[in-house]
């Protein structure tokens, strides 16, 4: 399809057994990293225990603007609530409540404030993990598909900005929410890790053209398809279902990959 480079994922290392250490992560490419910064947006929490555990591994935290608000108003343990102190908080901060700063700050949450009008929040949360990391890093930005529907598609569009703009060198970006993890497939081949199991990944997956029309093809997947052209207002692959461990996906085109967390055993 026009680019022989392989593109690795392995987005197993958010999952809730892996976060909470009860298996080894699985070998990665060589050269790559499963070090990540952590972003939570100005959305209600839907699942406190995901926040939890992902800013539990994280090696850097920003909260986006008025997300502060939504995790300072989250019933938490006091350990619970010192685990969830942000590195930083960056955005235009028209929506953080000036007591709610104020008391991060004490507690030494580094605030930036971006006036910029024309970037949102969510994109000024990654230049600030540029800023302030070494690559190779990820970001897993918690939260970004949940809530208002017009608020989920701005979250998708600045994905696709963020990743053309290189505001993560050498870093992978990934949405999570309550129920599935989503990121942007590169074009040509992608490799992506996909461990089936309890507090890893169900069986569910879809590849979403978004952007503009793609031809795929797939391997390891129940309905694998060969060369098969994909738009909105034609066909698009949703509710397949995982058969392999690893699976490879073959796109023309940038398209959004989803994949469904298993939470089985935390009920």
């Amino acid at each position: 399809m026009g680019n022989s480079e392989t593109t690795y994922w392995e987005p197993a290392f958010v999952t809730s057994k892996l976060l909470k250490g009860e298996k080894a992560r699985p070998n990665l490419p060589p050269g790559s990293s499963s070090q990540y910064a952590a972003i939570v947006v100005n959305q209600p929490i839907e699942d406190q225990q995901i926040l939890l555990d992902i800013l539990a591994g994280a090696t850097l935290t920003v909260f986006a603007d008025g997300a502060a608000n939504y995790v300072k108003d989250l019933k938490l343990t006091e350990s619970e609530e010192q685990n969830l102190i942000p590195d930083f908080i960056c955005g235009d901060l028209d929506s953080i409540r000036p007591e709610v700063r104020a008391d991060y700050e004490k507690k030494g949450t580094k605030v930036i404030q971006d006036p910029d009008q024309y970037s949102s929040d969510l994109t000024k949360s990654l230049k600030c993990i540029r800023n302030n990391t070494k690559p190779p890093i990820h970001a897993v930005i918690i939260g970004g598909i949940g809530g208002r529907f017009d608020q989920g598609f701005s979250q998708l569009h600045h994905l696709y900005t963020a990743s053309r703009e290189s505001m993560l060198p050498n870093g992978q970006i990934f949405l999570v929410n309550s129920q599935s993890i989503c990121f942007l497939l590169e074009k040509g081949m992608n490799k992506i890790t996909t461990p089936v199991g309890s507090g890893l990944f169900a069986e569910n997956v879809g590849i979403i053209p978004i952007a503009r029309p793609s031809v795929i093809t797939t391997k390891g997947l129940e309905w694998d398809i060969t060369d098969w052209y994909t738009e909105f207002g034609g066909q698009i692959s949703t509710s397949n279902h995982i058969k392999s461990q690893s699976i490879e996906i073959e796109t023309s085109e940038r398209v959004l990959f989803t994949i469904e967390l298993d939470r089985s055993q935390e009920q």
